[in-house]
This record gives C-alpha cells, structure tokens and sequence, in this order.
C-alpha cells in the first residue's frame, strides 16, 4: 500500500475516534498474554512480560494476590505495613510508577502516600500479566515502572459451571471462600461470582501483632453475547470491599500507632464492543467504556514522646504528641476507548486509538494534635487541630499509534507514538481550624460529625495545571533461529504529577507531605537487550536493562517531620532479570527467577547521590518441581527458597543524612497438591512456607510472617 494511503487510514482513525485504546488478547503457546495489544506469540513481543497463567494459580493455591506475581523477576511487593493491601514496585521504581489496570482498565489513586494497591479477589482472576519498563507508549502515564493487567475470568465451557473454593492461610488464622457460576450456550456467555475472606492478627516469628487483622468481600458479574462470528458485546460489574487495620512493631519511634481502613470500596460497571474483519484492510475495532468508584474512610492514630523537642523555636522538656487524623475521600473515574487494527498489505499491521480517562476527587480529613511538655515559660499544652474539604480532579486526553513491520532477514520492527494531555486541578479547597473530637483509639468516627469546612472557612490554595507529552519506542525482535528470539528495545516513559503531588496536605501515616505545584512531569528513557528461548526442554527469558528518570518525584524534609515534593534530580536503574528452567526425566524441573539490580538517585542538598534506594541488589526464588500424571489424579510438589540481600535507604531527616537497614533473608518452603477427576476439576494444595521462621521484612512497618501453612480445595463441577 502506498503512502499516502497508509497516512489517510491512520489520520482517519486518529480524528475519527473520541476514545481510548483497550487491551486485546494475544494467545502464544498456550499462554494469553495482552502486551502488545495484538495476536502475537510470546516470542515476538519485543518486551519484558511476565505472565502468570491460570494453570499456576490453581496449582500454587494463593491466598492474596500479591502472591500471584511476587516471583516475577523485577516486581518487589510493597503493603507498607497494612496486611491484604499490596503495591507493586517493577524494576525498583516506586509503586506510584506502576499501573495497575483490571481488563484493561486503571485503578487510579490520587491521595495516598503508599501508591494504588490491587482492589481484586484472587479468586476472579484468570491470568496476570506483568509488563516491565517503560509501556507509557501503550498504556499511558504512571507506566514508567511497568504495568500490571489482571484479565479476570468470563463465561465457562459448559452451559452451566459451578466453582467452589475454600482457604486457610496460617500467617493470620485467615479463612476464604469463593463461588461461582459460568457458561456459554448459543451465544451467551456469563458468569457471576463472590468471595469472602476474613484473616486475623499477622503472626510474625517473634509474636503475633495485634490490630493488624483484615477482612474482605466482592462480587462480580459479566454477561455477554456473541450476535455474529465477528462481532460480541457485553457488560460487567465488580464490586470489592475490605477491611484493614495497621500497627507498628518500633516501639522506640512510637507509644501509639495504628491506621484503620474502614471500609476499602471498589466499584465499576464496564461495557465492551468487539468487531473482526470489518474489511480486507480493517481488522478489528474494539469500544470500552466504564465508570468506575473507590472510596477509602481511615483513621491514623500517632503518639510519640520523647526527653526534649521544640515547638517553633520554644524548647519543650518531657514532651509528648498525640495526633488522630481522618480521611473521607472518594475517586470517581470514567473513561471510554477505542482500539482500531488495520492490516496494510503484507508486512504491516497497525494500531490506532484516542481516548480520554477523567478521575475527580472529593477528599474531607480532618486532623487533630495534642501536645504537652514543659516550656521556659511554664506547662505547655497546645491542641493544633483543623478540618479541609477538598474537590479536584485529573482528565487525561491521548492518541496512540503503534506498528509491526516485518522485515528482511527474519526481523520484525515495532515502533510507535503516543501524545498525552493532562489536565490537572483543585477546584474548591476550604480549610478551618476547629476544636478537637477527642477521639479514642480504634474508634472509627463519621468525619462528617467533626466539622464542615465548607461554613466560615478561609478559602485555601486553588490551581490548574496542565502537562503534555509526546513518547516514543522502538524494538526489534529477531527470530533466525529455530526456538529463539532476541530483542533489543528503547521506549519513553512519561509520569504526570498527581492530585497530591501538585496539590494536597496529608498527614497520614506519622509525618505531614505537602503538595507542590510547581512540579514537573517524570520523564525516563529505558534501553533493554533480552532473550527468549524455548525448546523441548529448556525454557529461558533473560533481559538486560537501563533506565534513566530525569525530573524524578519524591519527598524532601522541609520542616520537622514534613516533607514536599520536589522535582529532585535523576534516578538510574539498571540490571539483569533471569527466568530458566530444564524439564529432567521422571517429571523433576529445576528452575530460578532472579533480579539483579542497581539503583542511584541523584537527590542533591545533603544526601546527594546514593545508591541507598531502600532497594534488594538481588531477589531470587530458586527450586525443584515435580509433576506426575497417575492416570485418574496428577501429583504436584514444588521445593524452593526465596530472598533478597539487605536493604538500606539514605535520606534527609532533621537538617541531617539518616538512614535505615533491613538485612536479607532466605526462606525455605515446601507445596504439594493433587488433581483429580476426568477433567481434574477437583484439587486440593498445601503448603508450608518460611519453614525456619525466618524473620524479615519487605517494607519498613511490620516483619512477615513467619512459619505457617497454607491449605486449600477447590472443586468444578
């Protein structure tokens, strides 16, 4: 096709369409991956993807989803201290850089100091898939890090379908269960499903914590109908609510401290239409809308004392702090979408889309502080307190481009563009000090009671930004022999500040982060050669990688225990990430995923540059398999240790460098399951994990847990 006809397709589809790109299939030997957007096999994806497929999850019998992707090489979990909430760090950028998208479609968080956690039962899910390094190409601002896509379950094989499940997790005496019904018949095709989960105080190796227990529910429904071979549309809604509580094991930083999440909610109705082979040149159009619903009450309990501190510039003796905050805050997210494939002669396959995503924030919190000690001038007592209610919102606006040209020599190109606009603002923000609640520990409290900000306030700090950008990548995949591949790959990453970022006050968490508008976005340019090789028995995925993150976005100290944020410097990653693993005779597979990494910020002021990042060097989990089919039932174990090296962070505290350490750890852990049935539609999976009762720490709040075992049963029928 020439030129000009190929412009006039694209140009078409970039004014034609008022909505956004939406993720689409891709089958490759046996697996369902949606990295690049289109039907391609694994091995022609020129980036790093890890693909956690629905045969793992029954056979590892996961009770939380973090467990799900924990041993993807380059994701880190993070849950800041909260059992059941989990983040996600890829390749050591921080969660707020990692998107997290359920079918397609983000989880957005505007007012968090930990990121935007996983809001799904693992009971719903059919597949993970975990893209590293930058895709802001293909899924848009915040994918600096990567993206995790969690495709959830849709209509059965049967007419009807009946799944069950039930649970034990020892970490915190936790029980779950899940039930679902599915099917197609004659074009139909559902599925409605709910779970429960209700878990106990974590238990570490050297004690059980209390008020660190949790609860959750959800349900889902989808339904949709296939009018012709080529053309399906249908619906879904989800619903998730949970429970959580958070305490500390420091006691020398804290008297009191405990967050409680009470509730957690996570609403969305979503509709899809997806059409084939419209015509010799057009081969899909796929349309996604949804509107979707968080909304998070918490309250932070925080008491410290201590021997000496000031207030001001006035010296306390015996000084003593209690502060109770709360938080009401709820995200409202819309978007539609639309994705165009085009088939331009034989060596070109096109996509194309616009869209437009909107989250709007209503956020009410409300902070009281009690202070006691002894001044120069007498007993000092101070009661600083103060409600704000605040409205704002984040519209995003893009156009996406992305083209597969095959090349001579056994060479494939995939390059591509996109354009965002974001438009970013605090519409109403009203602030008041007011009166103090007293309120007692653990009691959850209507922050509608304490006060309206909205009735004699001084109008506070109100503004609009905007940011856009253009990003590129280009990758190719060269597949001259049988088996492998090799890639080579250079991709742009782009990071809009968020609602907080450039805005808001939080004091959540014991320290106060106040916003700053004046930031700019995050830019990044990644570099990454890799491999993929898959034989009869050896199967390997290995990549090596480099980031560069220039105007990088974190917290300085601006004041005792309040911090900003500012556009610091750079961040520099790079590293190596393995996946192998040997099929032996008699069903044994050895296998490792590991990461090697490094990381430098280049912070300025005092602590300068530091490879300090609070950041593993090295995580591995490393083990042996075993799969045996005895005709009616299959036998499964799995024998592997996981860890990580030590960990320390550099940072600004006080006017000095402080730092903190957590060492490494290895873990030894030991899972067995069995299926069985014609179909294998009954399972049953248990586990026994940190068997020595090694005591560690993936984040700086709370220890794992330590030796506990794990049971579950599932059954189809």
């Amino acid at each position: 096709m020439k030129l000009t006809k190929i412009s006039a397709a694209v140009l078409t589809v970039c004014l034609g369409s008022t909505v956004a790109l939406a993720a689409q299939d891709v089958y490759t030997k046996g697996v369902e991956v949606t990295a690049t957007r289109v039907t391609r096999d694994l091995m022609d994806v020129p980036m790093s993807v890890g693909v956690v497929t629905e045969d793992d999850i029954k056979k590892s019998g996961v009770t939380t989803i973090g467990e799900l992707i924990q041993d993807v090489p380059g994701v880190e979990l993070q849950n800041d201290g909260t059992p059941g909430l989990i983040r996600v760090s890829v390749r050591g950028e921080g969660t707020m850089r990692s998107t997290i998208l359920i079918d397609g479609q983000r989880i957005s968080e505007h007012k968090s100091m930990s990121g935007t956690p996983i809001l799904i039962d693992p009971s719903a899910v059919e597949r993970v898939e975990v893209i590293k390094g930058p895709a802001s190409v293909l899924y848009g601002s915040d994918a600096i890090g990567g993206v995790i896509n969690i495709i959830t379950k849709k209509g059965g094989k049967k007419p009807v379908q009946l799944d069950v499940g039930v649970a034990y997790n020892g970490a915190g005496d936790g029980f779950t269960e899940n039930a679902s019904v599915s099917g197609s018949y004659n074009g139909f095709n559902y599925r409605l499903s709910g779970s429960y989960a209700d878990f106990g105080d974590l238990r570490t190796p050297d004690k059980t914590i209390d008020g660190t227990d949790y609860d959750t529910r959800s349900g889902s429904i989808f339904l949709s109908y296939d009018f012709t071979d080529n053309l399906t549309m249908g619906v879904n809604a989800d619903y998730f609510e949970g429970n959580f509580n958070t305490a500390t094991d420091d006691t020398e930083s804290y008297d009191d401290f405990a967050v409680r999440i009470k509730p957690w909610k996570r609403q969305k109705f979503a509709f899809f239409a997806d059409a084939t082979n419209l015509n010799e040149y057009w081969a899909r159009l796929r349309f996604d809308a949804y509107t979707q619903k968080t909304d998070k009450k918490m309250q932070n309990i925080v008491g410290t004392s201590s021997p000496r501190a000031e207030y001001g510039r006035i010296p306390i003796t015996d000084f003593s702090m209690h502060m109770d905050n709360l938080a009401d805050n709820e995200i409202k997210s819309n978007g539609v979408s639309v994705q165009t494939e085009w088939q331009l002669g034989e060596n070109n396959y096109l996509i194309a889309g616009t869209g437009f995503d909107s989250d709007k924030l209503d956020a009410y919190t409300y902070n009281d502080m009690r202070m006691t000690g002894m001044s120069p001038m007498g007993p000092f007592n101070g009661r600083p307190s103060s409600i704000t209610d605040l409205e704002g919102g984040q519209d995003t606006y893009y156009v996406f481009l992305a083209n597969e040209t095959i090349l001579p020599a056994d060479f494939t190109a995939n390059y591509g563009v996109r354009y965002t606009y974001v438009k970013t603002s605090v519409d109403s923000l009203n602030s008041v000090y007011a009166p103090g609640a007293g309120i007692q520990l653990g009691q959850m409290v209507d922050v509608s009671l304490v006060g309206d900000a909205n009735k004699d306030g001084d109008k506070g700090t109100v503004g609009e930004e905007s940011n856009s950008k253009a990003v590129f990548n280009f990758g190719l995949v060269w597949r001259g022999i049988e088996d492998l591949a090799l890639r080579a790959t250079w991709a742009q990453g782009f990071r809009a500040p968020t609602i907080q970022e450039k805005f808001l006050t939080s004091s959540m968490g014991g320290g106060t982060e106040i916003g700053n508008p004046n930031l700019d976005p995050e830019t990044s340019d990644n570099f990454e050669l890799g491999a993929r090789y898959s034989g009869d028995r050896l199967n390997l995925d290995f990549a090596a990688f480099l980031n560069l993150a220039d105007d990088y976005i974190t917290t300085r100290e601006v004041a005792a225990e309040t911090y900003q944020y500012f556009n610091v410097g750079k961040a520099t990653t790079y590293g190596v990430e393995l996946a192998a693993s040997y099929d032996l005779p008699y069903g044994f597979t050895p296998y490792t995923s590991m990461t090697w990494l490094k990381r430098k910020f280049e912070y300025g002021g005092l602590v300068g540059d530091t490879y300090d990042t609070n950041t593993p060097e090295f995580m591995y989990r490393a083990g042996v398999r075993y799969e045996k089919d005895f005709g009616t039932w299959t036998l499964t174990a799995d024998t592997y240790a996981r860890g990580a090296t030590e960990r320390d962070y550099e940072y600004e505290s006080k006017g000095k460098v402080a730092r903190t350490h957590h060492g490494g750890y290895t873990t030894a852990n030991f899972e067995v399951g069995a299926a069985f049935g014609t179909e294998r539609q009954y399972s049953v999976n248990a586990a026994v994990l940190n068997i020595f009762d090694q005591k560690y720490y993936i984040s700086d709040a709370l220890p794992e847990a330590g030796v506990h075992a794990v049971v579950t049963a599932n059954a189809r029928f």
